[in-house]
């Protein structure tokens, strides 16, 4: 990677304390959307056809809920990936290389995803918005949460990979101090809600088989996780 020159980090707009390297779309942030376009497509025409009577008609619209929940998340990750790529500018073959395993993570992660948002609304409504697929055991329903578990979990550590990168690139990119320190407090965040993800895998293996549905609540905890640490790394920044 060549060395970016202080004129152009000075030339650079700030957003939130942090100098934008790369508003320039490169190839590999234009694939990465493309990608993300197109998991979006699925998530609409995977599950039904266009319906063909009021009934079904219905059905898809209370399918609506479920179908939000999973979009709001691919938006998710598309969006922290996007203010990454604005942030640091890379494209080399690394960067390439983490951000195709986040799509290949993605596209295996927003299918289950959708299915237990499915799950979880309708459990929530007493069966009123329909469930997308059948288990018959509890055992199925804590192997469920186990892939969503990973999945999510494999998710974050891909972004703790990613800010790592980019805080080992720190002379290369001339990041600030407080750039850097935000750099690593990332990190650290996601790192925090991978570990969640897998406390989540642990419930839903010990807990006894009617309390196995709790197990998603302890996604809950990434917003605390996140308010509490920022708010104690906050106090600690060095002045931009």
């Amino acid at each position: 990677m060549i060395s970016l020159s202080q004129e152009f980090v000075d030339s650079c707009p700030v957003e939130k304390g942090f100098r934008l390297r790369g508003l320039e779309m490169t190839r590999t942030e234009v694939f990465v959307d493309a990608a993300f376009a197109f998991a979006l497509t699925l998530l609409v025409i995977s599950f039904d056809a266009i319906p063909g009577n009021w009934e079904e008609v219905i059905l898809a619209i209370k399918n609506i809920p479920a179908f939000i929940v999973a979009v709001a998340q691919l938006v998710w990750i598309w969006y922290e990936h996007s203010v990454w790529s604005k942030r640091y500018g890379l494209d080399d073959a690394m960067t390439v290389f983490l951000s195709a395993i986040l799509l290949i993570v993605m596209l295996v992660y927003i299918y289950p995803m959708r299915m237990m948002a499915g799950g979880m609304f309708a459990w929530f409504t007493n069966a009123y918005l329909p469930q997308p697929f059948e288990l018959e055991t509890w055992d199925q329903l804590s192997g469920m949460f186990i892939f969503l578990g990973v999945g999510f979990s494999a998710l974050c550590v891909v972004f703790v990979v990613l800010h790592l990168y980019a805080a080992r690139r720190r002379d290369e990119l001339r990041l600030s101090a407080a750039e850097l320190f935000s750099t690593r407090t990332a990190a650290a965040i996601w790192a925090g809600s991978a570990l969640v993800g897998m406390a989540s895998v642990a419930a839903a293996v010990i807990l006894p088989p009617a309390w196995v549905p709790f197990a998603g609540f302890v996604y809950f905890l990434i917003g605390a996780w996140i308010l509490l640490f920022s708010s104690w790394r906050q106090k600690r920044k060095p002045a931009a």
